[in-house]
């Protein structure tokens, strides 16, 4: 993964398709199926509350994240890497791996 932002490294996601989504779905690398709240993934990828809120709505919707309980005020989720988002990470780090690969091949 390579640097991008104070504190954030680009995973996959971001790298392939460089969107909000892309970017929270990349935490699942490392925090793999830890709780996070929303706030957590705003300090973790420097993106906007409302951005990360309307990313987790969709990675939700899609089955890549559940809720789980509440923290205080804040809900906590959980990303579902056991179940379909586990292929997928891995498709998309070997992608990665392939662009990095042809690039430094030239």
């Amino acid at each position: 993964m390579k640097e991008k932002d104070e504190g954030y490294f680009s995973g996959p996601f971001d790298v392939i398709f460089g969107n909000p989504v892309a970017k929270v779905l990349d935490q699942s690398l490392l925090v793999g199926d830890m709780e996070q709240t929303t706030s957590m993934l705003v300090e973790s990828t420097g993106l906007s509350f409302k951005t990360v809120q309307t990313a987790v709505d969709k990675l939700v919707a899609l089955g890549f994240m559940r809720q789980t309980r509440k923290i205080g005020n804040a809900q906590a989720y959980r990303f579902e890497v056991e179940k379909d988002l586990h292929e997928l990470l891995e498709c998309a780090q070997n992608l990665q791996l392939q662009r990095l690969k042809g690039t430094l091949d030239r």
